[in-house]
């Protein structure tokens, strides 16, 4: 009896599968006789939608995913909430036709799933980002593209109560003196909250999907984020203690990317993660996590990036990943800690790999006010050997590496940086140029048991038969 189905949300882009619920469609408040929103239920409806979540023992204020298993069977559990309905109804002196009782119904099981209406995008793999700006308005991200849905909540009051239960889960909440919130429900979805008090038609809710519970280099491989001779470069900068730097815009596979790599790092090696939300999770025999911590509502509890260094420092460990670089504080700590000795994986927010070294200096600059660029630029080379720009390629549809290169030393003041991949579509195919031959860290990459040598690479690299087969196959479906 659930009333949903797959619909189709088409763009330029493609087709996106999203669940519908066949009740959307604009209709009048039959006890008002104003226009409703599409998608939301009468006053009287969802008065009770509320008494029949009552007698099932998942109200409002239940926890997501709860199920009242005293229904037995699904089907028992179904035909167990239509008499509710038909009982919660008739006391409150209304008849519903079958289209208001399925409207009912389909919330009611809607609400047992872990994120209720939202489930099915949550589910679909080609989906990135969920994103909610209303209680009437959902939409998604594919590919850094945005599409519409046809989703949405019962009213605001339902809507409030699902972001405070999706908080709740991912062991956070917020508040008018906390306002902006993040969580992660396991190791897939972050979420993100922005309290109605400081949005028009809030709260915002944005869902980010981790697809990858455990991400390997082959993963991307196979995927087609670069070829295969890239990532052996790169495993090998990684597995000789160079430290990297991963730069590109929001959803552009950063983290990912930076999982995928931290699996060169030797099982022998201890490594400390460092996040302010939690989003990176290594198969690694010897990792540590640490979170900081912005103050509470009483401005006290805050956990400085320098606090979880310095501690760090003391707790053995040889290698460190950080999160992301925001800000002046972190990019100090990070900068700091790898000049130190101690190489490491971060990622930093830009449109370049060259505009990342520019981006590093402004941060460094602000935390050592009065220190020449000379300085600054030093203090980075120091620290970082290698930068991997990646994007989103809107020719192919598909994340790439775009960039990968060397930096480092600093002469007449500029940082010297030495290129040595670089993607670009050719005739419609996806190739990458070896433009440098020569690296930096010869003489260690080609010293592993298994020796990585850019000289013996022809002067560009394709995706495998295999991989540009299947992407050629879905560039014709799109």
């Amino acid at each position: 009896m659930q009333r949903t189905n797959m619909a189709l949300i088409t763009s330029d882009a493609g087709l996106i599968p999203a669940t519908v619920t066949h009740h959307q469609a604009s209709v009048h408040d039959q006890h008002s006789g104003r226009p409703r929103i599409r998608g939301e239920m009468s006053p009287a409806l969802v008065y009770i939608l509320q008494e029949a979540q009552r007698e099932l023992g998942f109200g409002l204020s239940h926890n997501l995913g709860g199920e009242d298993l005293r229904l037995g069977s699904s089907e028992g559990r179904t035909g167990n909430r239509i008499e509710i309905i038909n009982r919660v109804a008739e006391r409150l002196g209304f008849t519903l036709s079958p289209y208001e009782r399925d409207e009912v119904l389909s919330h009611l099981e809607q609400e047992t799933k872990p994120f209720g209406i939202l489930q099915a995008l949550v589910d679909n793999p080609q989906i990135s980002d969920i994103i909610v700006s209303s209680y009437s308005k959902v939409s998604v991200q594919q590919g850094r593209r945005n599409f519409s849905t046809d989703l949405s909540f019962p009213n605001q009051e339902v809507y409030e109560a699902f972001v405070e239960r999706l908080l709740q889960r991912a062991g956070a909440n917020y508040s008018t003196r906390t306002p902006i919130s993040d969580g992660m429900i396991g190791a897939y979805a972050r979420i993100h909250a922005v309290h109605r008090s400081l949005c028009e038609s809030g709260p915002y809710l944005t869902i980010r999907l981790n697809r990858y519970a455990a991400v390997e280099i082959e993963d991307l491989v196979r995927n087609g984020m670069a070829p295969r001779a890239v990532f052996d470069y790169l495993r090998a900068i990684v597995h000789t203690g160079q430290t990297l730097l991963l730069v590109g815009e929001v959803g552009t596979g950063k983290t990912t990317l930076s999982r995928a790599l931290a699996g060169s790092i030797p099982i022998d090696e201890s490594i400390l993660v460092i996040e302010d939300t939690p989003e990176i999770r290594l198969q690694h025999p010897h990792v540590r996590y640490v979170r900081t911590r912005i103050e509470n509502s009483d401005g006290a509890g805050r956990v400085t990036p320098q606090e979880c260094i310095r501690g760090g420092m003391r707790m053995a460990m040889n290698r460190i990943i950080f999160g992301e670089i925001r800000d002046a504080e972190a990019a100090e700590a990070f900068v700091d800690v790898c000049a130190s000795g101690h190489p490491g994986i971060s990622t930093i927010h830009a449109r370049s790999a060259g505009e990342a070294t520019t981006r590093l200096e402004l941060f460094l600059g602000r935390a050592q006010k009065g220190v020449g660029r000379a300085v600054l630029s030093e203090q980075i080379v120091t620290a970082v050997q290698v930068i991997v720009f990646v994007d989103y390629c809107r020719q192919t549809g598909q994340r790439r590496i775009y960039e990968v290169k060397e930096i480092g030393p600093v002469a007449d003041g500029v940082i010297r940086q030495r290129d040595i991949f670089r993607y670009q579509v050719v005739d419609g195919a996806p190739t990458w140029r070896v433009l440098n031959k020569v690296s930096a860290h010869r003489d260690l990459i080609e010293g592993l048991s298994v020796p990585v040598s850019l000289s013996a690479l022809p002067g560009t690299l394709e995706l495998s038969e295999e991989v540009g087969f299947r992407e050629a196959a879905q560039s014709r479906n799109r």
